[in-house]
């Protein structure tokens, strides 16, 4: 299980626009001039919802229902989800346009390691099947298809997959259904992901398949 999947980032480096990236250090690191996207006139915080960042409770209702409320401000700017430092379980989630999804200094979002918290959906198209088995496949942790302006990012959070139970359930041959990545964006435009750390994927870290305007200081 690496940390980062850096080579998935050099491969995409062709799709940015305003950026200037290189690889120093097994790191990549992107400059660019516009962070407007950054900044939203409405915030909101995922302990609003009810969340509790103590790496117990399951919290995949709070962050699928703050993560509706934002949708009012989606012609006004959009809106910043805001995780404050915590470990804050959930199950897999999806996200919405004109979003920041903002994880603070300390802030972890763990992936659950119930398999049932994370849904069965079909295969990706540019497949046909399952990547591992037949068939069907379990969604990302932090899913978005058909999006625009969203930006993952924050005060050097963690995305943390919990994902050895995966690659336990992988190499025992216990699975029904090909293991999710972390974070998933299809067929989306004008993403930002910064200043973040990935842990323990499931399967692999992030699988993008959008138009991506900066990545910038992922460990």
């Amino acid at each position: 299980m690496k940390r980062s999947f850096l080579l998935l980032y050099v491969l995409l480096v062709h799709a940015f626009y305003g950026a200037w990236c290189s690889s120093v250090g097994g790191s990549l690191h992107c400059e660019y001039s516009n962070l407007a996207s950054l900044h939203r006139p409405h915030s909101v915080s995922i302990t609003e919802f009810g969340a509790v960042g103590d790496g117990v409770t399951l919290n995949t209702k709070a962050f699928q229902n703050a993560l509706f409320y934002p949708n009012s401000f989606s012609d006004k700017g959009g809106a910043k989800l805001f995780v404050p430092a915590g470990q804050w379980l959930t199950g897999s989630f999806d996200l919405i346009s004109h979003l920041t999804l903002w994880l603070d200094s300390g802030a972890t979002i763990l992936g659950s390691t119930s398999s049932e918290n994370w849904p069965v959906v079909d295969p990706l198209p540019s497949y046909g099947r399952g990547r591992e088995l037949p068939g069907r496949r379990h969604r990302s942790l932090i899913y978005g298809q058909n999006l625009t302006d969203v930006v993952i990012t924050g005060e050097n959070g963690t995305i943390d997959g919990q994902g050895s139970v995966w690659w336990d359930w992988f190499r025992n041959g216990e699975l029904n259904y090909t293991r999710p990545h972390l974070v998933e964006l299809m067929n989306s435009t004008g993403l930002i992901i910064s200043n973040l750390t990935f842990l323990n994927s499931p399967f692999s870290n992030k699988m993008i398949d959008s138009t991506l305007k900066e990545v910038s200081h992922l460990v």
